[in-house]
C-alpha cells in the first residue's frame, strides 16, 4: 500500500505536464504581431524602467548614495559617469556585494568608481538596433543582468540608454506569444 506522500506523487505524475493554451492576442501598446517578430534593443528600452529613470550615478558618489538610488526605483545596476557626463563603466547590486559587503568595506566611504566595472571597453553593450536574440546571447555569454545601449553599432558611440534581463524576457515572451497567434491564423485559414 502507498503512503499517502507516495499517493499524491502519483496523482501528480498521472495527469499530463502540460495543458493546451490559446493566448491571447498581443498586447496593442506594445507591438503588432508583425512588428513583435523583429524585437530589439531599442524596444526592449521603450517599455524598460530604466527608461523612466535617471539611470546614471557619477563616479565619485559614494555608494550609500548609489544603493539609496536602486533601492528607490528597484533596479540592479546603474551607469558610471565621469565628470563631463561620459557613460565609463557600470556597477551593480553584485559588485555591492562582492566588493564591499563581502570585504567589510563601508558604503559610506567606498566610491562608485572603486567597485564598479570600469572602462568603455570592459562593459558589455549592444546597440539599438540588435535583435533581441543577439541582446540574451550577450547576457548568457558574459554572464550579466544589464546590457548598456550604444546609439549605434560603432563600439565607441555613445551609450543612449540601459535595460535588465526582465526586459528583454518581456520581449521574447511577446514575440512569442505574436508568432502563436501568428501561426493560429494560419491554421484557421
Amino acid at each position: 500500500m502507498l503512503s499517502r506522500l507516495s499517493q499524491t506523487a502519483t496523482r501528480r505524475l498521472a495527469k499530463p505536464a502540460f495543458a493546451v493554451r490559446f493566448y491571447e492576442p498581443v498586447d496593442e501598446s506594445f507591438a503588432s504581431p508583425e512588428e513583435a517578430i523583429v524585437f530589439t534593443a531599442s524596444d526592449a528600452h521603450k517599455k524598460s524602467c530604466y527608461n523612466s529613470i535617471d539611470w546614471k550615478i557619477k563616479e565619485d558618489e559614494k555608494v550609500i548614495d548609489m544603493l539609496k538610488i536602486m533601492v528607490a526605483n528597484k533596479v540592479g545596476a546603474l551607469a558610471v559617469t565621469n565628470d563631463a557626463g561620459d557613460v565609463v563603466g557600470i556597477v551593480s547590486e553584485r559588485d555591492y556585494l562582492s566588493k564591499v559587503a563581502f570585504l567589510g568595506k563601508t558604503s559610506n566611504e567606498t566610491t562608485v568608481k572603486e567597485i564598479s566595472t570600469y572602462g568603455i571597453d570592459n562593459i558589455v553593450s549592444v546597440s539599438q538596433g540588435n535583435p533581441i536574440e543577439r541582446c540574451m546571447e550577450k547576457l548568457l555569454g558574459r554572464d550579466v543582468r544589464h546590457l548598456l545601449i550604444r546609439e549605434d553599432v560603432a563600439p565607441k558611440s555613445p551609450i543612449v540608454g540601459m535595460i535588465s534581463v526582465k526586459d528583454i524576457v518581456k520581449c521574447a515572451h511577446e514575440k512569442g506569444k505574436a508568432q502563436l497567434n501568428r501561426m493560429e491564423e494560419v491554421r484557421r485559414h
